[in-house]
């Protein structure tokens, strides 16, 4: 990987960042538990809790950027080295300083060690887009495929949500300085400092969530062969693959205009006099990327299916394919019937009758749907290149149940009985303990005592068609 240092090769980079990320996960129940990181879904955010989550979302994306040199097989030893370096210069300080980060202004040694990790984050996502342009213009096969579209546009969406995010960072530390900013603020609609950052914050959020997922599918797509599909399953796969790029190009659109305006997204399908309704840009996130998603994923179960009878007889892919079922049941399905019945769940009103279990909610759709779930399922990448195939059966099979227990605790805890201790914590505990000795097992069997792993995929190149055209779409 780089000339000085032989032994930091990508296998042992990869590696840390996942150990680093399932140590943090630990250390984040000691911050929220159980698992709230905010009381309700109107409460403002809590700026500690906020940051100390970014040590394991830029840990995700540093992993999405390792993997996709992989995947794509981008050329360049260049833009490699950068991102395997970004990806140490990201994860630690984004760990540790989140740890110390507890407000602003005050903490100051800690904020500027995230930052650090902030603009380190940056330079992985130029390199990446930089590593893509290199490869568009070799003309290789693989920077002619729809998968690697949307690898390209989602790096772009993630460095256009991490701007928004240190914008939003200038205004809570600096305020509308200098008075060019002021201007420009006013010009936009925003007097307050606090108003313009809140509506930043909202869409910095959502959209490097979004984007990391639609990195997260392609990235899927292309490791688990999206190019040797044939018939029914690739037709089902192109589409999938057309609405993710679709997706978030038009989300990036919402996203941006809700931050440099002081127009919201709309809701759709709404009742109640409007109390009721799906915002529109969830419809958007949750429709076209997510369930984009499901339709690639969805492909390769066609192809298991047909070939073998089973998808069980693949385990990795299935875990995969199950992680992501998930995020979307948890993400968009519930809640959508959430959001169309908010005259009991209340969006944040504590005295509806449903206020407690939308609190619940408020951590499960964003901590469990949004970020675990879709990291469980890129983490199924790193066993399909670097674990034995001979662990993957044990690997895929406690994930999937582990996850399963985790999903069905979390439902009890929304819509049953949203009690602090109660049964559905204890059993969304038990999923996640699972999850998390699954995880451990993957880096033990990865990095510290590796059997002969499987070499990196390569999907077979399509037969009867000129050289010329290979990899197109």
């Amino acid at each position: 990987m780089l000339a000085r240092w032989p032994w930091l090769t990508n296998r042992r980079i990869v590696f840390f960042v996942l150990g680093w990320m399932l140590l943090f996960g630990v250390i984040s129940a000691f911050v929220s538990n159980p698992f709230q990181s905010e009381p309700s879904a109107g409460a403002g955010p809590n700026y500690w809790h906020v940051m100390f989550l970014h040590g394991l979302l830029i840990g995700m994306v540093a992993l999405g950027g390792l993997l996709a040199c992989q995947v794509f097989e981008l050329s360049s030893r260049h833009v490699r080295a950068w991102i395997a370096l970004g990806a140490l210069a990201a994860t630690i300080p984004a760990a540790v300083g989140g740890i110390f980060d507890k407000g602003v202004p005050g903490y100051e040694v800690p904020m500027w060690i995230q930052i650090a990790c902030f603009f380190a984050l940056d330079e992985i996502l130029l390199a990446l887009l930089v590593g893509f342009v290199l490869e568009y213009r070799r003309g290789t096969g693989v920077s002619r495929t729809l998968p690697f579209l949307g690898e390209a546009l989602a790096s772009a969406s993630l460095l256009v949500a991490a701007v928004m995010g240190h914008l939003a960072g200038w205004l809570l530390e600096f305020g509308l300085k200098p008075a060019i900013l002021r201007s420009f603020a006013k010009s936009i609609g925003y007097t307050t400092a606090g108003d313009w950052s809140t509506a930043l914050v909202g869409s910095h959020s959502h959209e490097m969530a979004v984007a990391s997922m639609a990195l997260i599918v392609t990235l899927l797509a292309r490791q688990f062969g999206y190019g040797s599909l044939g018939g029914a399953p690739r037709r089902l796969a192109r589409v999938g693959l057309i609405m993710v790029p679709v997706g978030v190009v038009a989300m990036s659109y919402v996203y941006v205009r809700a931050g440099f305006s002081t127009w919201a997204p709309p809701a759709w399908f709404t009742s109640q006099g409007g109390r009721n309704g799906i915002a529109s840009d969830d419809v958007i996130t949750g429709v076209l990327v997510m369930g984009g998603g499901l339709l690639v994923l969805g492909s390769f179960a066609l192809v298991a299916a047909g070939k073998l009878g089973s998808l069980r007889r693949l385990p990795v892919r299935a875990a995969a394919l199950w992680s992501w079922t998930l995020s979307f049941a948890t993400v968009a399905i519930a809640g959508y019937s959430i959001e169309l019945d908010e005259t009991y769940f209340g969006a944040g009103d504590p005295h509806t009758k449903g206020a407690a279990k939308d609190a619940v909610f408020t951590w499960l759709h964003q901590d469990l749907g949004l970020f675990l779930l879709p990291m469980l399922a890129l983490v199924m990448v790193v066993v399909d290149r670097l674990v034995s195939s001979r662990h993957h059966g044990l690997i895929g099979r406690a994930l999937i149940i582990g996850i399963s227990i985790g999903f069905i605790g979390s439902v009890v805890y929304v819509f049953v009985n949203p009690a602090r201790h109660g049964p559905g914590y204890v059993i969304t505990s038990i999923g996640l303990a699972i999850v998390g000795a699954t995880l451990l097992a993957t880096i033990w069997w990865g990095a510290i005592r590796p059997g002969p792993s499987r070499p990196p995929h390569h999907p077979p190149r399509p037969q009867g068609i000129p050289a010329a055209e290979r990899g197109q779409g």
